[in-house]
């Protein structure tokens, strides 16, 4: 198993030069490896064994297994017949007009008004649909890295670690120091720009995940709230009873075979759904991880707007990385600083050496007050 897995920790790996924050990491790198992980968790049969067994015919077992898993099993929503009373398409109980409560259930015979057949079109999907979701939730990744143009790797390879060779040393903080010297801001603007929008689809595709689950799973994420309060106080047979709706681990199956004169039978078995099992648990955690994720991406879009509101605070978080220089000087030098500047800038100062970043301030800071001594004489 883990050497299924091992190359997905590659993909965490941190680089040298780091293009992505913490909230992008987190949704483009750390779900789209929770996503794989999952799709290869549900599809190692040697470890969960078959996705479906059915009963039946030992002669015809393996017929029945393919058959069942091709045409889909059902199972029964299971009414309290005296507390039901029909409306259109619904049943509704007497006591509240709520629709009428009903336990999931495969193990029983059909009753006429007392059952519903709910078909099982999902499982097949599953697979697929977490390697869908982790493929939507790396696009913001692959997008950024292609807009990025190794930008940040031009300035700040060589220069991350804690000990630089001095002719390294040297020869960087002269580049950096031209680079920030000229006047870029229309391109560092651009550059600002599509790592928002990158930012903006990964709040997006958290929100739509959600409702692609939702409808996936019929009702999954209501369904599955009182299933997640169940765990804390240990309400097993709660857990079970609700998650039963969603991922029933029996079913039912209807086949038809032919006797020798062509005449047509009707059979239905039992089925068992393994992976079920594991399936329950692994929606059970994304739909913790969906919510985190669109919080924090929210949260994450919100701290954006306020650093282009507040020039104060932007400069404060430069300052905070350069004592004991005085926030006068941090001030003067970066006194014209365009918020595009200052986000291409930001992501420098965590990218290359302390001290590096502090000689490169106080540059910028000594030629702004040669240039404002001049323009005094």
């Amino acid at each position: 198993m883990y050497a299924a897995v091992k190359p997905l920790s590659k993909y965490l790996q941190l680089k040298s030069v780091r293009i992505y924050d913490v909230v992008f990491t987190l949704h483009s790198k750390c779900t789209v490896v929770i996503l794989l992980t999952c799709s290869f968790l549900l599809s190692a049969k040697q470890y969960f064994g078959e996705p479906i067994q059915c009963m039946g015919d030992d002669k015809y077992s393996e017929f029945v297994n393919s058959f069942c898993w091709t045409m889909g099993t059902y199972i029964y929503n299971v009414y309290d017949i005296q507390d039901r009373i029909p409306h259109g398409n619904k049943l509704l109980s007497t006591q509240t007009g709520e629709p009428s409560p009903y336990i999931a259930e495969a193990i029983t015979t059909e009753v006429a008004g007392g059952t519903e057949k709910i078909y099982l079109r999902y499982y097949q999907w599953v697979i697929m649909l977490l390697l869908l979701q982790s493929v939507i939730f790396y696009f913001p990744s692959f997008l950024w890295k292609m807009w990025e143009g190794q930008r940040l790797k031009q300035l700040c390879a060589e220069v991350g670690d804690a000990l630089v060779p001095e002719g390294t040393y040297v020869e960087r903080l002269k580049l950096l120091i031209k680079y920030f010297s000229t006047d870029y801001k229309d391109i560092h603007y651009c550059y600002m720009v599509k790592c928002l929008t990158c930012e903006v689809l990964n709040f997006i595709i958290s929100i739509i995940n959600i409702l692609l689950l939702n409808v996936f799973l019929n009702g999954y994420w209501t369904k599955y709230v009182e299933a997640l309060m169940a765990v804390p106080i240990y309400d097993w047979d709660n857990w079970n009873r609700i998650t039963s709706r969603v991922f029933p681990k029996i079913s039912k199956c209807d086949y038809f075979y032919f006797g020798p004169g062509g005449s047509q039978t009707k059979r239905d078995v039992l089925c068992i759904l393994p992976l079920n099992i594991l399936n329950e648990k692994i929606f059970a955690f994304l739909w913790c991880w969906f919510i985190i994720m669109a919080v924090i991406s929210g949260l994450n879009l919100l701290y954006r707007l306020f650093l282009m509101a507040s020039k104060t605070f932007r400069l404060k978080m430069i300052s905070t990385q350069l004592r004991p220089m005085s926030t006068r000087h941090v001030l003067m030098a970066l006194e014209n600083i365009s918020f595009g500047d200052w986000f291409l800038l930001f992501k420098v100062s965590v990218n290359i050496n302390p001290m590096l970043f502090r000689d490169l301030i106080q540059e910028l800071y000594e030629q702004r007050k040669l240039r404002n001594n001049l323009t005094s004489v």
